[in-house]
């Protein structure tokens, strides 16, 4: 695997006629953008821990989408079938791009966003808030590398962002339609986690159509990752190893 993930950077660092125009140093320039992004609100710039977990939802979606599409970007370009054709096991292959993405990730967003706060705003995160966050983020690299997978592109990030925006919506128009309590539900998922988690010791959000189900948050957390993998790498595996043929862009 360690092969794969060598080739992949090998690939991002050259992928260019120039350093500037390398996936690699978009990927690094977007992740880095969307670090200073998330601090922005209505009266500028807020480098503070209460600005990042208001916005680490949108921030950890976008600066998600950039390296997990140009990763899996192999697909459009048909080299991952050519990694499929040597017998690499379908599993090295899925599990190599969500490491990659991870590791992107981590260094040029997640640990950037960390610094910045504990400087303009120390102390506020303790060590269980940010590792915490940092399940979420994996998460949300594992649903977004499988469903870029499963539909052979870079462009199932698309897809990726637009479920990780909406997605307790179904919950607010259940709720809507049935008088159902769904905030208890709602805690299960990766956006409402990350407002329980800010709100736990920074927010203070009550007056919300789901309200916030703080029980247990640290086990759902965790749970629910464990979830998210078990449900979409072996759904991954499977599209790699019979060939399944879901996409969203023309063949090249």
């Amino acid at each position: 695997m360690n092969n794969l993930i060598k080739a992949e950077w090998f690939r991002l660092k050259h992928s260019g006629s120039s350093v500037l125009s390398s996936n690699l140093f978009i990927i690094t320039f977007t992740s880095l953008a969307m670090t200073l992004f998330q601090f922005i609100g209505s009266e500028g710039l807020d480098i503070s821990a209460m600005a990042f977990v208001t916005h680490a939802g949108m921030g950890i979606a976008m600066s998600v989408m950039m390296p997990a599409a140009m990763i899996t970007g192999t697909f459009d370009s048909r080299i991952a079938n050519y990694e499929i054709m040597k017998g690499t096991p379908p599993l090295q292959t899925i599990l190599s791009k969500m490491l990659l993405v991870l590791i992107l990730n981590t260094v040029f967003y997640f640990i950037p966003s960390i610094i910045l706060v504990q400087i303009f705003d120390s102390g506020i995160l303790t060590a269980k808030m940010i590792l915490l966050m940092y399940v979420c983020l994996v998460k949300a690299i594992v649903f977004a590398t499988s469903i870029c997978i499963l539909f052979k592109s870079g462009a199932g990030t698309v897809i990726f962002v637009f479920a990780f925006s909406f997605q307790t919506m179904p919950l607010v128009i259940l709720q809507y339609f049935t008088g159902i309590d769904m905030s208890s539900a709602a805690s299960w998922f990766t956006t409402t986690q990350i407002m329980i988690i800010g709100n736990q010791q920074l927010l203070d959000l009550e007056d919300l159509t789901l309200p916030l189900d703080g029980s247990g948050i640290e086990i759902k957390i965790i749970l629910s990752f464990m979830i998210a993998a078990a449900l979409m790498i072996p759904l991954a595996y499977k599209s790699l190893k019979d060939k399944w043929e879901i996409q969203l862009t023309s063949p090249a």
